[in-house]
């Protein structure tokens, strides 16, 4: 396999890391800080969300096993899926103010499970996979298991990095990162 393929494949993963990563670490501050939502309503909400996403994997797995298309059983997936991805991720970090107390929960489990039971979901289950159609040769396996672990760090300490920079640069309050428009 050429190393051109090797690096595309990381920089896909990267990719896929640094908008998790947005999701992961900042959105219950968001949520809390920027938002002003319950913690304990936030937290029931990602935990039911997590009973369908295990359910999702488990039926994305399956819908892409039984894919068929000219790019392959994953790739078509990846590119289905990258720009809804993008914009569910950027939806849940835009709760409308206006929005009533229950209206704002209801915003989140929408959002929520749109960006992470749906949309995450076939990126990182086709992304996970795409291993075993690029190569059947163990070695190269276990090198772009070795490429993907590395490029999904990396977009962890990035997206880590630049997020709150990038919050303060945006914020239209001085000193405060935590603003909507911050977000």
């Amino acid at each position: 396999m050429e190393l051109i393929n090797y690096a595309g494949y990381g920089i896909g993963t990267l990719g896929t890391s640094l908008l998790s990563v947005a999701v992961t670490t900042y959105l219950t501050i968001y949520l809390t800080n920027v938002a002003l939502l319950d913690i304990a309503v936030v937290s029931g909400i990602i935990a039911i969300s997590k009973i369908f996403d295990g359910i999702s994997d488990i039926a994305a797995g399956s819908i892409v096993d039984r894919t068929s298309s000219r790019l392959g059983h994953a790739r078509i997936w990846i590119l289905r899926m990258c720009i809804p991805f993008a914009v569910s991720t950027l939806l849940l970090f835009m709760i409308p103010p206006q929005l009533s107390g229950p209206g704002k929960y209801v915003y989140l489990f929408v959002t929520y499970n749109l960006c992470n039971t749906v949309c995450f979901t076939f990126m990182n289950i086709s992304d996970m996979s795409l291993i075993s159609f690029m190569t059947c040769d163990s070695r190269e396996h276990g090198f772009l298991a070795n490429v993907q672990t590395f490029a999904r760090n990396l977009g962890v300490l990035i997206g880590s990095s630049l997020f709150v920079k990038l919050l303060t640069a945006f914020s239209d309050k001085a000193g405060d990162p935590n603003t909507q428009r911050g977000y």
